[in-house]
C-alpha cells in the first residue's frame, strides 16, 4: 500500500497498491471516529500495481468535510492502513 498522492488533497486523490498474487481485496476509506465512509474496491483483482481515485465523496456520494482520513487495504492476511488529508 502506497502513499496516496496528492496529500493533502482536494477534490480528489490517487491510492496505489501492490498486489504479490491474485485474489479478493477491499480497499475501503474511514473517518477519524473510524467509521467506513467509503468502500472503493471490493473485488478480486490479479497481482500487480493498481490505481484507484477517491473523490471526497461517501458511498452515498456526499461530500466530506475537511479533516484526517484513513484508508485500509486488506488482501489475504495483508492488512495496512494509512492516513490522508482532505482540506477544503
Amino acid at each position: 500500500l502506497h502513499a496516496n498522492a496528492p496529500n493533502p488533497f482536494n477534490p480528489e486523490t490517487s491510492i496505489s497498491f501492490d498486489l504479490a498474487q491474485a485474489g479478493r481485496m477491499r480497499l475501503e476509506v474511514f473517518d477519524a471516529l473510524g467509521q467506513k465512509v467509503r468502500t472503493l474496491v471490493a473485488a478480486e483483482l490479479p497481482a500487480g500495481r493498481h490505481q484507484v481515485q477517491w473523490n471526497g465523496r461517501d458511498d452515498a456520494g456526499l461530500a466530506m468535510g475537511s479533516g484526517a482520513y484513513f484508508y485500509r487495504l486488506e488482501a489475504g492476511a495483508f492488512t495496512d492502513t494509512k492516513k490522508m488529508v482532505l482540506v477544503k
